[in-house]
């Protein structure tokens, strides 16, 4: 729990004060993301190395998917276990057809939970785009 509030905040903060003009005033339009918990199952089926390794490169394979299509913005692991995506999609419906589909969540390694998340249009800007532009 302690991590996820580190994150949102992390995320969060900037994008408030990004978001303001000069005047302070907050932004005009709003954005939503679906933003997606992949948390580690305590109760995930014991395995051999060889099948959670290949449940590994199917998950990552389907993390390359989501990207070419648009459709995940952000994706990471946490450090003690499980992870996040930030999913830019049309509806919840989506995002939990999307997060269900994932080969981890299929092999039933990780749960998830998804939140609708907002921010301000344009608040939102890549690592990668930032060192493009360095």
């Amino acid at each position: 729990m302690k991590n996820i509030c580190l994150i949102t905040t992390l995320f969060f903060v900037p994008f408030i004060f990004k978001g303001q003009d000069a005047q302070g005033n907050p932004p005009t339009e709003i954005v939503k993301y679906y933003f997606v918990e992949l948390i580690s199952n305590p109760d995930r089926p014991e395995l051999s190395k060889a099948a959670v390794d290949s449940i590994q490169r199917a998950h990552m394979a389907n993390i390359s998917h989501m990207i070419e299509d648009g459709k995940l913005l952000l994706a990471g692991p946490f450090e003690n276990g499980g992870g996040i995506f930030i999913l830019d999609v049309a509806s919840l419906e989506e995002a939990k057809e999307l997060a269900a589909n994932d080969p981890a969540v299929k092999a039933g390694r990780l749960l998830t939970k998804i939140r609708p998340w907002y921010t301000s249009k344009g608040a939102f800007t890549l690592e990668s785009k930032l060192s493009e532009n360095e």
